[in-house]
């Protein structure tokens, strides 16, 4: 079901450069372009600066699938790429259709324009910081998905 989903969204962003081309489907397998670059957990990771302008590109792409009747969900650091051009791109748009309101993004949006440009905050985090982040929100949220 989540395949077909998938598929389903990304028939409905075709077109807009910051989604992944669709080229084909089968019963067990989605092909889609292989997108270059870094995800945003990597960047954090690494001390890759994500900037606001990256920010705005997420926001942008969002309200371009939500103008297309997709409900964005399971925005994550690992699902957001900046690619080697500089520009963000959104994978793993399977739960875009689902029903109930997901505030991810929004949280994570928040923390940071709350965070990441303080002096105290480090240029780089270890995987297992942020993965203890990550734990923690779902088990606030109540949810699932990685963040």
């Amino acid at each position: 079901m989540l395949q077909k989903n998938e598929q389903i969204n990304y028939k409905k962003v075709a077109g807009d450069p910051r989604y992944p081309k669709l080229y084909e489907v089968g019963h067990t397998y989605i092909v889609l372009d292989y997108i270059e670059g870094k995800t945003f957990f990597q960047c954090l990771q690494e001390g890759v600066p994500i900037l606001p302008e990256h920010v705005k590109q997420v926001d942008d792409a969002l309200l371009f699938a939500r103008n297309r009747g997709l409900n964005p969900s399971d925005i994550h650091l690992h699902n957001l790429i900046i690619t080697k051009r500089g520009d963000v791109c959104i994978i793993d748009i399977a739960r875009f259709s689902q029903s109930k309101p997901c505030e991810q993004w929004n949280d994570l949006k928040s923390g940071y324009y709350r965070y990441y440009h303080k002096a105290y905050f480090p240029s780089k985090l270890p995987k297992w910081l942020m993965d203890v982040v990550a734990t923690l929100y779902r088990t606030r949220k109540g949810t699932n998905n990685r963040a």
